[in-house]
């Protein structure tokens, strides 16, 4: 089931964060994200509408959009990733705003094809400031697909 986030779920939330964060990206030190947890949990949290994917009494993955179009934040713990969990929270997303963007690290190629995958486009390359890390901008819109279109036979 997917739901709003109460309260009592950012432990588990940032739990799932931080886990993930390292897992995915192993090219930046570990200590980095120990070091942003504070700030995830006091300052982005709180402003960002998060939505968490919860089976069974157990958050397993996480959705979070700041200024009704950015995605600061998709996260699958470990164990529960490749379940189609994240597509899931990506879809409701997608349901709820015509105009969605995000940011990705260009070493996170898992992530890079899974955004392409639902039809995201690369729209921007620039260097992460914290982390001296290439990172590319995503967007999406609603009606706006990836990929190839057939044309039709009256088209020129």
């Amino acid at each position: 089931m997917i739901r709003r986030a109460k309260a009592d779920d950012i432990d588990k939330i940032l739990k799932i964060w931080l886990e993930t964060s390292n897992q995915a990206h192993y090219f930046i030190d570990k200590d980095y994200w120990q070091n942003m947890l504070s700030s995830v949990k006091n300052h982005y949290l709180p402003y960002a509408k998060t939505l968490v994917f919860e089976d069974k009494h157990q958050i397993k993955g996480f959705i979070s959009i700041t200024d009704e179009k950015h995605i600061g934040a998709l996260f699958v713990a470990p164990k529960w990733q490749n379940k189609k969990i994240g597509r899931k929270l990506l879809k409701t997303a997608q349901r709820y705003y015509s105009l969605l963007s995000l940011n990705v690290f260009a070493k996170n190629s898992k992530a890079i094809e899974f955004y392409m995958q639902n039809d995201f486009k690369i729209v921007n390359e620039q260097v992460e400031v914290s982390t001296r890390e290439k990172e590319l901008k995503m967007c999406w819109s609603l009606g706006c697909k990836s990929g190839f279109i057939k044309r039709y036979r009256s088209d020129s």
